[in-house]
């Protein structure tokens, strides 16, 4: 039977697509931790600063995800997704031109904002890239590597250029893949239907974003100011107020962003707790353990970036392993081993010292 020679290709450019668009968005999640100590030195910020360059993106991320979907599923994934990109391009140019930490710390927060509207919508575009569920498997395994390889190349790439450009390519790094990537969509992925009737639940959105927000300054200036300060206490008591209020929200409206039968599932009760431990776990020794390499063992960013390579190399290694090993026994044992593992390697890095030999942090990492 002839094969037509052009259907492997226009399946392939959209994935590229969707796939660059991902693969920015979590590589900036990891790689500015290589970049901290020179931006500290630079701006003249500190560890709270620093904090909150890394957690002004991942905030306004986690708390306008679930909008995102909402709002491809409203006005069509594809547009969204090309804003999102959009949005992420031009805010990572302002956090490459940032003249303070606070400019920087607000265009991070945009990125996020960017970086919530693409994820969710490149899953729907994935989907109608691949409508055969053989195929759609392989895509979405594809999708979830690139991902992976993004998290942990991060450090490597942000201490390599750290050292050879300087902390703002970090940042500019990711305009040549933010317009390949809103070129390839626009030629290469279909235009989706939008659902008009779905709503944006704002109530709910506002809701996320405050609850989220104070129990991230409750956390960041717990370090400098105490768990006494007057502002760590009052923001830290808003949070269970806030987590009420959402699931009272949510109970009410008529297209709720997260609702609320899904969490009485067990299956997802756990996936959601087993996801933000681990989460708190990998992206917080992170953001510790290159501030250790580079100001307490003081190793170049390229140094500490190379330095953390057995651990950028099995996250890529792990992900594809727990591919494998859920499609033979299911999720439950891949979680189990991959949990056992993260606690023992965090353990044996919240043992070491500043004279601590390096070979004896690699199995930890």
């Amino acid at each position: 039977m002839k094969r037509t020679s052009d259907a492997p290709r226009l399946r392939a450019l959209p994935l590229a697509a969707i796939c660059a668009g991902f693969f920015m968005v979590i590589l900036d999640t990891t790689i500015v931790n290589s970049a901290l100590p020179a931006l500290r030195r630079d701006l003249g910020t500190g560890v709270s600063g620093l904090q909150w360059v890394v957690n002004g993106y991942t905030l306004a991320f986690a708390a306008l995800l679930l909008s995102g979907g909402a709002l491809g599923d409203r006005l069509g994934s594809r547009g969204v997704f090309q804003t999102g990109v959009g949005v992420f391009t031009l805010a990572s140019s302002a956090c490459a031109l940032a003249p303070t930490s606070t400019t920087l710390v607000l265009a991070r927060t945009v990125q996020g904002a960017g970086a919530a509207l693409s994820v969710p919508t490149s899953l729907a575009l994935l989907r109608a890239a691949a409508p055969d569920p053989a195929a759609r498997a392989r895509a979405v395994g594809i999708w979830g590597g690139v991902g992976g390889v993004g998290a942990a190349a991060g450090p490597v790439l942000g201490g390599l250029l750290t050292a050879s450009a300087g902390w703002r390519w970090v940042f500019a790094v990711n305009l040549p893949v933010g317009v390949a990537c809103l070129v390839l969509t626009a030629r290469y992925c279909a235009r989706s239907r939008a659902d008009r009737g779905r709503g944006l639940d704002p109530a709910g959105q506002l809701l996320a974003l405050l609850t989220l927000g104070a129990l991230s300054l409750g956390l960041v200036e717990s370090g400098s100011r105490g768990w006494g300060d007057p502002l760590v206490v009052t923001a830290l008591a808003l949070v269970p107020l806030g987590i009420g209020a959402f699931l009272l929200a949510e109970r009410r409206t008529a297209d709720p962003m997260l609702p609320p039968g899904l969490l009485s599932r067990p299956a997802v009760r756990t996936g959601a707790a087993v996801g933000l431990l681990i989460n708190l776990g990998f992206y917080g020794q992170l953001f510790v353990v290159n501030l250790y390499l580079q100001q307490v063992r003081q190793l170049s960013p390229l140094q500490a970036g190379l330095a953390l390579l057995p651990e950028a190399g099995l996250v890529s290694v792990g992900s594809l392993l727990s591919g494998r090993l859920t499609g033979r026994s299911g999720p439950r044992t891949a979680m189990v081993i991959g949990l056992a593992l993260g606690a023992g390697g965090l353990l044996g890095l919240a043992m070491a010292g500043a004279r601590t030999p390096y070979w004896e942090l690699v199995p930890s990492l």
